[in-house]
């Protein structure tokens, strides 16, 4: 049980990462839209704006994957650590 236990652990936590890559790869994408707009000219502060609160959900949501990555990191260890 304990092996499955720690096998059960490490997939989850090799999926928590692939979603944090994922999604800090949005996160650059939207600033680079970001940067994108903000060259325009005359400027459309409405999509400025938009595009300022989609980067800003990005970071809140990547910050909860990293959050979530930690975790199974720590729960790998936890699991896996005494295990022959």
């Amino acid at each position: 049980m304990p092996h499955e236990q720690c096998q059960a652990a490490k997939a989850k936590l090799k999926q928590a990462e692939q979603r944090k890559s994922r999604l800090q790869r949005d996160l650059e994408e939207d600033e680079a839209k970001l940067a994108h707009l903000r060259t325009k000219s005359p400027p459309d502060t409405a999509a400025i704006e938009a595009q300022e609160r989609m980067v800003e959900i990005d970071r809140r949501v990547l910050g909860a994957a990293e959050v979530e990555v930690t975790g199974f990191e720590e729960l790998v260890h936890a699991l896996c650590d005494d295990l022959p």
